[in-house]
């Protein structure tokens, strides 16, 4: 017999044909869902119906009630594992891209120090070429004074200087400015009065001991040396211009 049986899925209905008082089971031929019937023992007559074909976008699965249950499964594991790798991918980017900018820091920061480190170097070692050259001219300088308190030593203040000997350490400019531009110039002025002149001081009675005693050089600029020359209270000066030739200082200019 044939019996009217409604989906309790998609509420469409459909027909069957089985014996009366049976209770079996059906599948929705429109949605696939599995259906259990129980039949009444005593059976109407239906009038047929006409069965609506099954649109091919809603024809059930082959393999019953499992079908679609294992497809959402299958999609959804794919979407999981999609989404896993792309998380685990933005993952690695970012950690990646930390690093970078970590090493960039750490290279940054060194190069920094390094140039901080040159720098220092480069003051330090100007500083040192400062100290070393100050001490040369230091130095030089105390040489230049020694050299001018020899000569005054030896070569002004004591008597019976032996001016031609002692001209050796004037420049040709320094002899000239002395006893004059033309060698067969004849003064009546004696060569150790120009001397003196020149070297020593004005007064009328030099003494020379004390002069010596007294006698003090100090560095003024360039190459200038000043003169202390001090006699009973009273103080002179003189000026000395030096030059360096072939190693040896030599007295350029006197004032």
């Amino acid at each position: 017999m044939q019996y009217h049986v409604t989906c309790n899925k998609c509420n469409r209905a459909f027909t069957i044909t089985a014996d009366s008082g049976d209770r079996m089971k059906c599948t929705c031929p429109y949605c696939g869902q599995s259906l259990l019937v129980n039949l009444p023992a005593m059976a109407e007559p239906v009038t047929p119906v006409v069965q609506q074909p099954v649109s091919p976008s809603v024809q059930p699965p082959v393999t019953g009630q499992g079908g679609n249950d294992g497809k959402g499964i299958a999609v959804k594991i794919l979407l999981t594992v999609l989404i896993v790798l792309i998380l685990g991918g933005l993952g690695v980017f970012a950690f990646v891209q930390w690093q970078n900018k970590k090493e960039a820091a750490r290279l940054e920061l060194q190069a920094q120090r390094k140039a901080h480190a040159d720098s220092l170097m480069q003051i330090r070692a100007q500083q040192e070429a400062q100290e070393a050259e100050a001490q040369r001219v230091d130095e030089q300088r105390k040489s230049v004074c020694n050299f001018i308190k020899s000569f005054y030593q030896k070569a002004v203040l004591v008597d019976d200087v032996d001016v031609n000997f002692y001209e050796r350490y004037l420049t040709d400019y320094c002899r000239r400015m002395i006893f004059g531009v033309l060698e067969d110039y004849e003064s009546d002025v004696e060569d150790g009065t120009i001397w003196w002149g020149a070297f020593g001081n004005t007064a009328s009675d030099p003494d020379k001991i004390q002069l010596l005693r007294n006698l003090s050089i100090t560095p003024v600029e360039g190459n200038w040396y000043k003169v202390r020359l001090t006699q009973d209270g009273a103080t002179e000066y003189r000026q000395l211009k030096v030059l360096t030739k072939d190693g040896h200082v030599l007295i350029d200019d006197v004032r």
